[in-house]
């Protein structure tokens, strides 16, 4: 019995989602369907009960009104009196001389176990319950209910005397046959009704899925169209962005890949033809210095190369990082300078640095700045001037050369990995300075001066 039971799970579990909803929400509505027939089934049964009981006594109280005790009842074609029938029981000496029964017209509608005298007596029973006024009764007799008020009455053959009305409670089985009809076609409708809705739910997840799937093999086209404002319009939505933004990257890196593959065959090409020339002998000036430009080169291509495998981990490295700590940025910039002081002679300094505390990763804080000193530097013609001050709780470090402006149009493109400078060269140090700086919830922009160009760059401050 379990094997089959985890069977039946398992089978539900694979089954479509469509088929989870049907069957969810048909046993939900069959269950709501059935405690509805159950409780107006109770319902009715104590309304029809207390409806019965409310006739008895009225006809228990016509009957002594106008004393017609003797005479035939007339209550049997009244639909909840039908089965109506009253005892009168005379005692004397505390003893049941005497059980006068009165029968309706109509026989038919009486069991034969009614008549039997056990339960005339099983009535009788009930009188040492009655002190002077009438009194109402719900008992079983026989696995039957029965209604029955019993009053006192005047009697001339004995000293007490007693009228009981009563009648077998029975449940109109029409009502129930119509109950459960009704409950019927209910379950019919919501089990067609249920497969409807499930379709109508799945029907967009469906096309959500195929959507999925087409994106995972890279199958760009039009964005899926879902007229709808609840979760599922706006899981469509996000996967239209999602889409865009994937489509993006891969035309990206397309590009990417593209052009700096031909950045790099440049100084391969260049050290190839020098290298032939040096073993054909065909070398231009002397070999010394034909060696030198293949050293130049390849010290260029393996910088890089360096700088595109570094880009490409770097997002990995900073997020599981764990060496950030504080440390005081006037310190760093100083050693930083003091490297790139002995590159060109010519270059004057101009420096007002003050102490300021920022939280990171100190390599990669170095990183960030060398790579902004370096593109300073080689676009500077007389002077760099550095300058690291506290504004607003962030540390603001600006890096001046008085080298030619950027362009309007490019000087918001210049941290983007694929932007390219006049000479065509990629600059991939900006790029990986940018992703460094807002890691740490900084800031880095480029602006146009007068006569060159600053790069500013704020970090959080500690102090």
């Amino acid at each position: 019995m379990v094997i089959n039971w985890l069977a039946a799970m398992k089978i539900f579990k694979a089954e479509s989602l469509m088929i989870r909803i049907w069957v969810v929400f048909t046993i939900v509505t069959l269950t709501i369907i059935c405690c509805i027939s159950f409780l107006y089934l109770v319902t009715f049964r104590v309304f029809d009960e207390n409806a019965k009981i409310e006739d008895l006594k009225t006809a228990h109280e016509i009957l002594l009104k106008n004393n017609i005790l003797n005479q035939p009842l007339k209550f049997d074609k009244l639909r909840n009196l039908t089965n109506m029938q009253n005892l009168i029981v005379d005692i004397d000496k505390n003893k049941v001389i005497m059980i006068d029964v009165h029968f309706p017209h109509d026989k038919s509608h009486l069991p034969e176990d009614y008549r039997k005298n056990e339960e005339k007596k099983w009535l009788a029973g009930f009188i040492k319950y009655i002190e002077k006024d009438e009194k109402q009764f719900k008992k079983y007799h026989n696995n039957v209910k029965f209604l029955f008020i019993i009053s006192p009455i005047k009697s001339q053959n004995s000293e007490k005397a007693y009228l009981i009305t009563y009648m077998p409670y029975f449940l109109d089985k029409s009502i129930l046959y119509k109950a459960t009809l009704t409950g019927i076609i209910f379950i019919f409708i919501a089990f067609f009704t249920s497969k409807l809705v499930a379709g109508y739910i799945s029907k967009p997840l469906k096309e959500l899925e195929d959507y999925t799937k087409k994106i995972a093999n890279k199958h760009w086209g039009e964005p899926i169209k879902i007229r709808s404002n609840d979760e599922i319009g706006s899981l469509a939505n996000s996967m239209n962005v999602m889409q865009k933004k994937l489509k993006y990257a891969e035309e990206s890196e397309k590009l990417f890949f593209q052009s700096i593959s031909h950045d790099l065959k440049t100084p391969v090409m260049v050290i190839m033809s020098h290298a032939e020339a040096i073993i054909e002998g065909m070398y231009i000036d002397s070999v010394e210095k034909t060696a030198e430009i293949i050293k130049d080169e390849a010290i260029s291509l393996e910088e890089k190369i360096k700088q595109i495998l570094y880009l490409n981990t770097l997002d990995y490295m900073l997020e599981n990082n764990t060496e950030n700590k504080n440390m005081n940025l006037e310190d760093v910039l100083n050693k930083i300078i003091h490297r790139f002081e002995t590159f060109n002679n010519n270059i004057k300094w101009d420096l007002n640095i003050k102490k300021s505390i920022i939280w990171g990763n100190r390599e990669k804080v170095i990183i960030s700045i060398k790579n902004i000193l370096d593109n300073a530097l080689r676009y500077a013609k007389t002077t760099i001037k550095i300058t690291l001050k506290e504004e607003n709780n962030f540390a603001v470090l600006e890096i001046y050369n008085d080298g030619n402006t950027i362009r309007n149009s490019d000087i918001e493109r210049i941290f983007d990995s694929m932007y390219k400078d006049k000479k065509g060269n990629f600059g991939l140090g900006l790029a990986i300075s940018k992703k460094i700086i807002n890691f740490y919830r900084g800031d880095i922009k480029a602006v146009n001066r007068s006569n060159g160009v600053s790069f500013i760059i704020k970090y959080p401050n500690l102090c």
